[in-house]
């Protein structure tokens, strides 16, 4: 065979008879063919990879999430891969994670951004490369983002508190510099202001987003007088550690203190009570990610960057004290 025809069955770039086909593939298997990635890269210039830099791996937010990109890659065109990292909340880690997945010439970048690195990611943008935001987003550099309605989402779970008749309620607020933490205080607080009910800072209580420190925040919480008798936790980590201060001390939820927590999550449906939360539509924030960077990549999409925002839907259970769920 010419190395021509080869090249036609091994890249399906022009058609060839049955017969030939078989015959290459045959070889191909009996001298165990692997093509040479690298060399094809050079070549074409193009590495069909696509960096995935996520914040925090042990999130379980970002399990469904992950798999929506990999399933909108896989459907756009099979030959791409991912290169999965994971910053855990550290800008410095983030900065040299970049650098890994540059070196290996990805054609593009999804980011979950840690909140820093904000002149160093402004500079890759300029240079061309495809860079989309997802759930979160950096104000002011110009890159395509999918994110959810943060704000109206927190709103729309305390003013379901507020309805049920709770006055005195708390924030575990996660220590986390990324906009959609901050978008759900703004929502706590908007809901607070809604109904007339004055902000007091010395209801939110920061902490580190691990289970751990949030246990310690969530007993704060509960050593506060005059006592709350709710809480808004701002992801799953504040919504678990308050679970468990509540636990250790003895208390119960809803009776003793109403828990909402923003994030949904496999196991939440098992906890007793179960818990009233905001669902985000975490793997279609993957497949909306993945589809604007192939947009980028394929020059479907030119001009300005977008932002899409999804919906969420509010998930009523017990831990409010209410039994009814309440559509997006």
């Amino acid at each position: 065979m010419s190395v021509a025809t080869v090249s036609h069955v091994v890249n399906g770039s022009r058609r060839v008879s049955p017969e030939v086909k078989a015959r290459v593939l045959k070889a191909i298997a009996a001298l165990k063919y692997r093509r040479d990635g690298i060399a094809r890269s050079l070549r074409m210039s193009q590495t069909r990879t696509i960096g995935l830099m996520i914040s925090d791996i042990s999130n379980p937010f970002f399990a469904d999430f992950v798999r929506g990109i990999e399933d909108a890659v896989h459907a756009r065109d099979p030959n791409y891969n991912l290169i999965l990292c994971n910053s855990e909340e550290q800008e410095d880690k983030e900065r040299r994670l970049f650098d890994v997945v540059l070196e290996k010439r990805v054609d593009g970048i999804v980011i979950v951004p840690a909140g820093g690195n904000r002149d160093y990611l402004n500079d890759l943008i300029g240079t061309g490369l495809p860079v989309v935001f997802a759930d979160r987003f950096l104000p002011g550099l110009d890159a395509d983002a999918v994110i959810v309605d943060n704000r109206d989402a927190s709103f729309r779970l305390v003013t379901h508190l507020v309805r049920l008749g709770h006055r005195r309620i708390a924030a575990l607020n996660a220590h986390l510099a990324a906009t959609s933490i901050r978008e759900r205080i703004e929502g706590y607080r908007d809901a607070l202001e809604a109904a007339g009910i004055p902000f007091d800072e010395r209801l939110v209580v920061t902490s580190r987003s691990r289970i751990e420190d949030a246990v310690v925040a969530g007993s704060e919480v509960l050593d506060l007088r005059p006592a709350p008798t709710a809480a808004f936790c701002t992801n799953n980590f504040m919504t678990l550690g308050l679970i468990r201060a509540l636990s250790d001390r003895g208390l119960r939820c809803p009776e003793d203190m109403a828990v909402i927590g923003f994030d949904d999550f496999p196991w939440a449906s098992t906890f007793r009570p179960r818990l009233t939360v905001v669902s985000q539509p975490s793997y279609a924030l993957g497949q909306e990610a993945a589809n604007l960077l192939f947009d980028r990549l394929l020059k479907k999409r030119t001009g300005p960057p977008v932002r899409l925002t999804l919906g969420t839907s509010l998930i009523i259970r017990e831990s409010c004290g209410a039994h009814a769920r309440v559509p997006a």
